[in-house]
């Protein structure tokens, strides 16, 4: 008897739907791709509860006969490729009908479509045909998809929340709209406006759109080609940076793609121009021979396989950083840089040193175990070695200090202890305004308890989150950076209650803003880190593990000149 057998259409189309269909955001996107397919010049998406309820897509496109409404439904059907080598010289973003069996398997769809001659509304529903009739309509089509997932209920336990889920969809339509300026996008929740783009060809507005007025002010445009490729797009000012390269969108013949190498040529562009771990929002336009690059090495064709790749990334850089470089930068001097430190290390516990163990207060941290104190011995300073590492000494020896190291345990720990309790926050005079694209600001939405929680009380206003209240150990000069850092850290990990993700947040916050390596400082201000690192639990490692001080013996230094007997 044969074990092998041939599926069902309907369980096979089901099993097509689990690879193309994921998330309520791959059904706009498929449906998207097939408006701009038919050349369309509108499109409109409107969403009940992000999605979930209703999905439809109105475009003003060339439209089908009742011949290809029909065929759309079927599998491997398209009007896109016909021989083989076509796979090779792909310049749609799909073939229209390539994913309504997919779709049309796990929901209801509905479409309505008209060439001009002729207008027909078809229906399936869990891959079966229902009805097909003639009706009156515009050139165009229209698909709208309800039931999405619910003959797939496993599919529901991978979606997220509604805003979350929207916050999706809206980035993906951020992205269309910069990749097709020309063709104005619409989209709604809930009849709710969340984007719009007129169609008018001007990548700035679109910027604007998403980012803010302020953000696209501050655009650096750039063009450039070579023999296989040409380049352009807009960058940020330097000023302008945010902690998360999904800020830099890459477009190849108008296909959104992600690609770490490119972003990180972009980002070397700004080198010393802006701190470690930022990036520019930048869109970026790569244009090239179809036949040069591979669209296929990914199944859902977000990464390119490119010819002549080394040449294109020297391309982008060229191009980026000679603009980069010559834009004009005013940035305040922070010549008492250290100065502020030395202040943040001098808050709150303040003791003076006491040698004798019993007399020295021991902090408690919730996040750290009640474990006994740490004590570093009575140590003398003696200097600085390259501007990192401080020398002391006493009559066991030499004592290397590791500046930056030490800077950290002492924040971290103060975090650690502020962050665990309830938080006590001021009122600013004057509130602050962090600028988030759209899509972000979506997400932000269920977040905001757990931000005002954390001591963070805000309102958003459009792109902008005006914050009121922060938390009262946020130093001066770093609120709009310390507020940016929670706010990427509670969207990213979606929690701020989890111990450990609070003890990733103080680390971060801790190393990216704590007293550096190769910076010189006073032997009060030494003395004063030393004071401060003894007020530690565990003053020995920095919060990742790394060594704080290293001790060497006298023993040790006279072994080395031959004077050990």
């Amino acid at each position: 008897m044969s074990r092998i057998k041939r599926l069902d259409t309907v369980i096979a189309n089901k099993i097509a739907a689990g690879e193309v269909i994921e998330k309520i955001g791959n059904v706009v996107k498929e449906l998207v791709e097939n408006s701009i397919d038919a050349e369309a010049t509108k499109i409109d998406i409107e969403l009940l509860e992000s999605g979930l309820k209703s999905i439809t897509v109105i475009d003003n496109g060339i439209g089908m006969d009742e011949t290809d409404a029909l065929l759309a439904f079927e599998r491997h059907a398209t009007s896109k490729i016909f021989k083989i080598n076509d796979l090779f010289r792909i310049n749609s973003l799909g073939f229209r009908g390539e994913a309504l069996p997919s779709i049309a398997s796990i929901s209801n769809v509905k479409l309505v479509t008209s060439d001009g001659s002729s207008s027909i509304s078809v229906e399936y529903e869990d891959g079966k045909f229902i009805s097909k009739n003639t009706v009156p309509g515009n050139i165009g089509t229209k698909i709208t998809v309800t039931k999405l997932f619910y003959t797939t209920p496993a599919r529901f336990k991978y979606l997220k929340s509604p805003q979350y889920e929207l916050a999706v969809i809206t980035s993906m339509i951020n992205k269309f709209a910069l990749a097709y300026p020309e063709i104005s996008f619409r989209l709604t929740n809930d009849q709710k406006l969340i984007f719009v783009s007129n169609g008018s060809n001007n990548i700035v507005d679109i910027i604007a759109n998403i980012y803010s007025k302020e953000v696209a002010k501050k655009m650096i445009s750039f063009s450039n080609e070579s023999r296989d490729y040409k380049i352009s797009g807009y960058t940020t000012n330097p000023i302008i940076n945010r902690s998360n390269r999904n800020y830099i969108n890459i477009f190849v013949n108008k296909r959104h793609i992600i690609d770490t190498k490119i972003v990180r040529a972009i980002n070397e562009c700004y080198e010393q121009l802006i701190p470690k771990n930022r990036y520019p929002i930048a869109v970026i336009y790569i244009e090239c021979d179809p036949s040069i690059i591979d669209v296929n090495i990914h199944p859902r064709k977000q990464e390119i396989k490119f010819s002549e790749y080394n040449k294109l990334l020297e391309l982008i850089k060229m191009s980026i950083e000679e603009k980069v470089q010559k834009a004009s930068i005013y940035q305040t001097p922070k010549s008492d840089s250290f100065k502020q430190e030395k202040m943040i290390f001098s808050e709150e516990p303040k003791e003076t040193y006491q040698p004798k163990h019993e007399d020295v207060k021991e902090i408690k941290i919730s996040k750290l175990e009640e474990e006994p104190k740490q004590i570093i011995p009575d140590i003398y300073y003696i200097g600085q070695y390259t501007g990192t590492y401080l020398i002391y000494q006493n009559e066991n020896g030499l004592f290397l200090l590791d500046q930056h190291a030490a800077a950290e345990r002492i924040r971290y720990e103060r975090y650690i202890e502020r962050m665990a309790t309830n938080q006590i926050s001021q009122n600013l005079l004057v509130p602050l305004k962090l600028v988030l694209s759209n899509d972000l600001m979506i997400q932000l939405n269920d977040y905001l308890d757990q931000l005002n929680e954390f001591g963070i009380k805000s309102e958003m206003i459009d792109n902008e989150l005006i914050i009121n209240q922060i938390p009262n150990w946020f130093p001066k000069g770093y609120e709009l950076v310390y507020t940016e850092e929670v706010v990427m850290k509670l969207v990213n990990e979606k929690t701020l209650t989890n111990k450990i993700i609070i003890d990733d947040l103080a680390k971060l916050l801790a190393c990216k803003h704590s007293l550096k390596a190769n910076h010189y400082i006073t032997e009060s201000e030494a003395d004063q880190l030393v004071k401060d690192l003894r007020t530690c639990i565990r003053p020995y490692t920095c919060p990742h593990g790394r060594p704080i001080i290293v001790n060497i013996s006298i023993e040790q230094i006279e072994r080395l000149f031959n004077r050990v007997m």
